[in-house]
């Protein structure tokens, strides 16, 4: 008993229990549920004899090895990510205790040359069971004292639990079950998507909610993390307030990231879902900084901020070090590929990249550059202070602007040389398509980064179409909807009231009585964005709107091997902040697929921009303007949750209050689709 008590240290990074004695002692010192049970003496006997003498190292001693012996806690939780059929990547970070800026000890021990040694765990659930599979893994300062196993001869569909332990101190529980090889019969899936999750925006409520959930799996599509630094920007009157980032600078160096990545890893609803369910992560640009391609940012000036390459393959670095992801690539070399996941014969998952390895630096008109030409010709209009009515505007020079403003739109986002995902991902992707078809995998799960290409919202359809509906109660909406509209759209530009929709995306609802100024820069642009819905002016070129010969070239790989059709295909899209459900058409207007775009965790989308409009209103505007798009939802923050069978694809768009942590907060169904085989529409069902 002494000795189960002390702490020994492996210099070997890794062993496996091979004996029936060994296996024995771990169930000893490892049971996380039920009492372990008393074994025999001559068990330990025999496990401690099995161990290399040379290898064993008391606590305190210093020695010249690789790996110390330092007391630890895991503050930042386990995570489990990358599932196969057999194998899955487990992941912990372990804490040396004073671990506080430079990583030196009173000791004189410095931790940059030495490690932690780890035992790592893995039991089936079953009552009883002990731990089958286990080892050891040591923590070093080189990789910030995170460890990743790539656990493997696991058995699929049982549902597993793992830890670490450094003999004294034990991580928390994780849980994971695997799914079967392609081809093998599997009747469902449940898993969550997720994209966006700024810490200074609000609290991981919806991480919290889906670790509620029993899920197979979860997708992360990009911005986990947030490359910004600074206060937490939240309104006053919100119940949680954030910590500042830390570092509270702009990050650039590997020890800037990987502090921000300490920084999430400490939130127990992040924390709570990571430990629940295997992980699916693919980064997109605020994993580095704002808008990337493959050798620069919009957001990163070499005089200021240094090499870009050298920034790229630090935040790579960081990510990977504290992702569960499976990468073996050397540490200055840190991309990492596409890949695909199977689901049995129930469907396979591709997840692409379109930030790093591909993307072309993006057209030479941006959005933000448009919306200012759009807002520039409506201030020129204006003559004393009056502009010209909409109604007026047909033939007008102001008409004439809008038109020119349209056409170099449209030849920047058609370059066929820009490019998000290269030829050899596009190849890929026809391939895996039609190899799952002959296979008979019954669906194609298609996850990246970006929003579906959508025109510009119409706003004069939108209030048109309210008008003349037969829905009474979408009528009545629309004398609010054509009150705040008009008063933001006035010819004459000096200061007016608007009504307050929402400032927040929480789930309270709005009090549309209260009433705010709208400034004359407010009102210029609201007549901007009119003029951009009724001419077709698309002001966002960052994404798929960008990339239109690029979409194109991949809606053709979805139509590869007979694979394509209504109800065999879905892609789910993040970055955008809000939801959105629509088609994907190919050639000669042919739905190839069904595509649904989440909400963000907590980060801002279009109410931030557009506070004096009812959201209803502005959803309106968005659907009225582009007829393959079904549904959106311009308001709140959550998850997407499917549930897949052979029969139907079935996606919820569950809105989580970010104002409060954990489930302590509200939370609503804003939407649920079900896709079937032979249909080219979802359809909307009750939630």
């Amino acid at each position: 008993s002494s000795l189960l008590g002390s702490r020994i240290v492996f210099s070997s990074p890794t062993w496996h229990c091979s004996s029936r004695a060994a296996a024995g002692a771990a169930a000893l010192a490892a049971r996380p549920m039920a009492a372990p049970p008393r074994l025999p003496c001559v068990w330990l006997l025999c496990w401690c004899l099995s161990l290399p003498v040379a290898s064993a190292i008391a606590i305190g001693r210093s020695q010249p090895s690789d790996s110390q012996v330092l007391p630890v806690d895991f503050l930042h939780g386990v995570a489990s990510g990358d599932p196969l059929s057999d194998a899955v990547v487990i992941w912990t970070r372990a804490t040396p205790r004073g671990l506080v800026g430079p990583p030196t000890f009173p000791d004189g021990v410095m931790v940059a040359t030495t490690g932690v040694n780890l035992i790592w765990e893995v039991w089936p659930e079953e009552a009883g069971a002990a731990p089958n599979r286990s080892g050891s893994v040591v923590a070093k300062e080189e990789r910030d004292f995170t460890v990743k196993v790539d656990v493997t001869s696991l058995q699929f569909g049982v549902p597993y639990a793992f830890r670490f332990r450094d003999g004294v101190v034990s991580s928390p529980v994780g849980h994971f079950r695997l799914p079967p090889p392609g081809g093998d019969a599997l009747a469902s899936l449940r898993y969550a998507i997720f994209s966006c999750s700024s810490w200074q925006w609000g609290s991981f409520a919806a991480y919290a909610h889906a670790a509620q959930q029993k899920l197979d799996f979860w997708v992360h599509l990009g911005d986990y993390i947030y490359e910004s630094g600074g206060e937490a920007m939240l309104d006053s009157y919100e119940a949680m307030k954030r910590s500042p980032t830390q570092p509270t600078h702009e990050l650039l160096s590997l020890a800037d990231y990987r502090e921000r990545h300490t920084q999430y890893r400490t939130d127990p609803d992040l924390q709570s879902l990571a430990g629940a369910a295997p992980m699916i992560p693919i980064w997109d640009d605020h994993e580095v900084t704002n808008n990337d391609w493959m050798h620069g940012a919009e957001s990163h000036a070499a005089s200021q901020d240094g090499d870009f390459e050298a920034r790229k393959n630090a935040a790579m670095r960081a990510y990977h070090e504290w992702m569960p992801t499976r990468h073996s690539a050397a540490p200055d070399a840190p991309l990492m590929r596409w890949r695909d996941f199977q689901f049995g014969d129930l469907a396979q998952l591709l997840v692409l990249e379109t930030r790093l390895l591909a993307r072309t630096q993006r057209p030479a008109l941006e959005g933000e550059h448009m919306r200012e030409l759009l807002v520039g010709a409506v201030a020129a209009a204006q003559g004393g202070g009056v502009l010209p009515a909409p109604t007026e505007w047909g033939g007008s020079a102001l008409e004439g602007k809008f038109k020119e403003l349209k056409t170099m739109a449209e030849k920047s986002r058609w370059q066929e040389n820009s490019r998000l995902l290269g030829f050899e991902q596009l190849t890929w992707i026809s391939e895996k398509v039609a190899n799952a078809s002959a296979r008979g995998v019954r669906w194609n799960l298609l996850a990246q980064q970006l929003r579906q290409p959508l025109a510009s919202p119409n706003f004069e359809e939108a209030l048109h179409r309210a008008q003349m509906s037969s829905d009474e109660g979408v009528r009545s909406r629309s004398g609010i909807w054509d009150s705040a509209w008009a008063n933001a759209t006035t010819a004459h530009l000096g200061q007016a009231s608007y009504l307050k929709d929402s400032l927040r995306p929480s789930i309270p609802s709005p009090d549309e009585n209260q009433r705010h100024d709208i400034s004359p820069q407010m009102r210029t642009w609201a007549l901007a964005a009119l003029a951009a819905g009724r001419y077709g002016i698309n002001t966002d070129f960052e994404g798929w709107d960008g990339y239109l010969a690029e979409r194109q070239r991949f809606v053709d790989a979805l139509s590869q091997g007979g694979a394509s059709g209504a109800g065999k295909m879905v892609v789910y899209g993040g970055d955008s902040h809000n939801a959105w459900a629509g088609l994907v058409r190919g050639h000669a207007g042919k739905v190839v697929a069904h595509e649904f775009d989440g909400m963000s965790v907590t980060s801002r989308g279009e109410e931030y921009h557009t506070p004096w409009l009812p959201s209803d209103l502005r959803n309106a505007a968005w659907v009225a303007a582009n007829k393959d798009l079904a549904w959106a939802d311009t308001q709140h923050r959550g998850y997407m949750l499917v549930s897949l069978s052979h029969e139907a694809h079935k996606v919820s768009y569950l809105a989580v209050d970010t104002t409060l942590p954990g489930t302590t907060g509200k939370s609503m169904c804003l939407a649920t689709f079900v896709s079937v085989e032979g249909q080219d529409a979802f359809r909307k069902e009750t939630c």
